[in-house]
């Protein structure tokens, strides 16, 4: 089961959680938060709020394209969106630039991503991995790399049969070639 990435949509959740945070996001934190956010998304509704990959890392669960993002080496032409909404990373945190589009996010995927920030503020920072390892059985630890988790996989760790897990293929499936009929990709 593959998604497809949306920028403008990343772009909207990592500036919520910015604003929820104070002005301030840890990008270590909020990758967590974006990682749990995507993952209830896709337990809920069938698809995530990003449409990034999942991937486990050492120090927990994270999605591949917005990691790379905060880190400044994502693909040129999402770097660039990303590089003119938050600044360049001090003290391992981001703040925004200008004014981001929040109102591309619904309210449900707002309240996900409240209740992912909440998840990961209970934890002291350095217990935040921790936790994750115990909570995520998607997760593996992938030897000092990086290892993709599948979107079944979380599927069925959350109760999702075989057919449930094929209709929500089929959902996204439709739902890309409706964008792309549209030219909305």
């Amino acid at each position: 089961m593959n998604f497809r990435f949306d920028i403008r949509k990343s772009i909207a959740a990592v500036a919520f959680l910015v604003e929820h945070e104070g002005g301030q996001l840890d990008m270590f934190l909020g990758l967590k938060m974006l990682y749990l956010a995507d993952k209830e998304s896709l337990i809920r509704w069938g698809k995530t709020i990003t449409g990034d990959s999942f991937v486990s890392m050492p120090k927990g669960p994270v999605l591949s394209e917005v990691y790379n993002l905060f880190r400044g080496v994502g693909d040129f032409e999402y770097q660039a969106e990303w590089d003119a909404c938050f600044s360049e990373k001090v003290n391992h945190s981001i703040h925004l630039l200008c004014p981001a589009s929040i109102d591309l996010l619904s309210e449900r995927e707002m309240e996900v991503l409240e209740e992912a920030r909440n998840q990961v503020n209970r934890f002291a920072p350095w217990l935040v991995s921790r936790w994750l390892h115990e909570v995520c059985p998607e997760w593996q630890d992938p030897k000092g790399s990086s290892m993709p988790i599948e979107p079944e996989l979380i599927l069925r760790n959350a109760g999702r049969t075989d057919e449930e897990i094929h209709l929500i293929e089929e959902s996204n499936r439709t739902y890309d070639q409706t964008k792309r009929l549209l030219g909305i990709f």
